[in-house]
């Protein structure tokens, strides 16, 4: 059985943002799904193919594949921030042309004063040293290592990730099915108007149902 972390990681409550504007993405719940579905005895393969996204969701889904035994992960083109930590959770294969990437945490939609910064970048670092811990248990290296990979944004090629110890094996060269995004799609502006997109979709099926009901009540 294969389940495909593809686009961008989400939480939850945007899937279906993503789904209606035909978006490529995975979120935890997809994972759940998988696993709960999978069959008594096969193992799921994880096909990763995503420049990242939603850190929480990123932790989230590693959670769920960490220390199985059912659970093998396959890097076929990028593994991109949190990306590149759901790729930790598992035993894991590379192609030979993919990559991963590591970097620190960001933050968007910051505001207030010199406080609410300090304290911002006080929590981004906290957010570094969690996920720092992802690379460390699979690579056996330092924290202090890791954190300064993750500062200068490292990108790693299949031989490199083996020699460091970031995956298992490099798989032999094989057409590749590849969609790498770098970044997250969804900004707050395409959430409202997907929304009202929504809402009006909505009524307009409450106004026929309403309609069609009462020609209904007519014999019409």
């Amino acid at each position: 059985m294969e389940i495909d972390v593809r686009g961008d990681i989400i939480g939850n409550d945007d899937k279906w943002i993503y789904d209606w504007l035909e978006w490529d993405s995975t979120c935890p719940d997809d994972v759940k799904s998988a696993l709960q579905t999978m069959p008594a005895g096969e193992k799921l393969i994880v096909n990763i193919n995503s420049g990242g996204g939603s850190v929480m969701a990123g932790q989230e889904i590693y959670s769920l594949l960490h220390g199985r035994k059912d659970v093998e992960i396959h890097i076929q083109s990028l593994a991109g921030s949190a990306a590149s930590v759901i790729a930790m959770a598992n035993t894991c294969k590379m192609s030979p042309v993919a990559t991963i990437m590591i970097h620190n945490v960001s933050m968007s939609g910051a505001s207030g004063d010199y406080h609410d910064m300090q304290k911002n970048a006080e929590i981004l670092k906290t957010m570094n040293s969690a996920l720092a811990e992802a690379y460390i248990a699979k690579t056996g290296k330092t924290k202090d290592e890791i954190l300064k990979m993750m500062d200068k944004e490292t990108w790693i090629t299949a031989g490199q990730a083996l020699e460091m110890g970031f995956v298992d094996e490099v798989e032999e060269l094989q057409t590749q099915i590849t969609n790498s995004i770098c970044g997250i799609r969804l900004t707050e502006e395409i959430r409202q108007q997907v929304t009202k997109e929504k809402e009006l979709q909505n009524k307009k099926e409450q106004l026929k149902n309403e309609l069609l009901n009462d020609l209904d009540k007519y014999g019409v």
